[in-house]
């Protein structure tokens, strides 16, 4: 073939496809023809994004349970700072009260630890309290997250003009 006739329909073929006749394409075996098109690729993509999907929610649904259990040790370490730090309250009433909201709240967080510290700025006696509450969150797949969180409350008192 010369280049005048490069790229021109040949006169027995209604069209050309990489100057190969169409028609020649009818002849190849049925599985050969099925190979050039992307027929179920759609599936295959669906088999490698589908895991990658799933683990994503899976994930979420971990960090959730932490920030869950986050928020449910910092109630309670507010909750036994506010109690311990009230007016003439007796000793070991945030213990008390942070150990009552944890038992309310269930299994949100496990093996729960309540320490109680008071905190001394200058002075004899103590002026203010520091509840820190420390759980292992719930977990899938056996993992479990360690959480602690810390309130801190100043000791209400009544004062009078003289004593500031």
């Amino acid at each position: 073939m010369d280049r005048a006739m490069a790229g021109r329909r040949s006169p027995g073929c209604a069209c050309t496809v990489m100057n190969t006749p169409v028609r020649l394409l009818g002849r190849w075996p049925r599985w050969l023809r099925n190979l050039t098109g992307d027929r179920g690729s759609s599936n295959i993509e669906m088999a490698i994004l589908f895991p990658t999907f799933v683990m994503l929610i899976l994930l979420g649904v971990q960090v959730a349970n932490i920030f869950y259990g986050r928020t449910v040790a910092l109630a309670a370490a507010q909750q036994g700072a506010a109690a311990e730090s009230a007016n003439r309250a007796p000793d070991g009433a945030g213990q008390a009260q942070a150990s009552a909201y944890l038992t309310r709240m269930g299994d949100v967080l496990n093996d729960w630890e309540i320490a109680v510290t008071p905190v001394t700025e200058a002075a004899a006696e103590p002026t203010a309290v520091r509840v820190t509450v420390t759980g292992t969150t719930l977990g899938w797949l056996g993992m479990r997250f360690q959480v602690s969180q810390t309130a801190y409350s100043p000791i209400e008192r009544f004062t009078t003009e003289s004593d500031s």
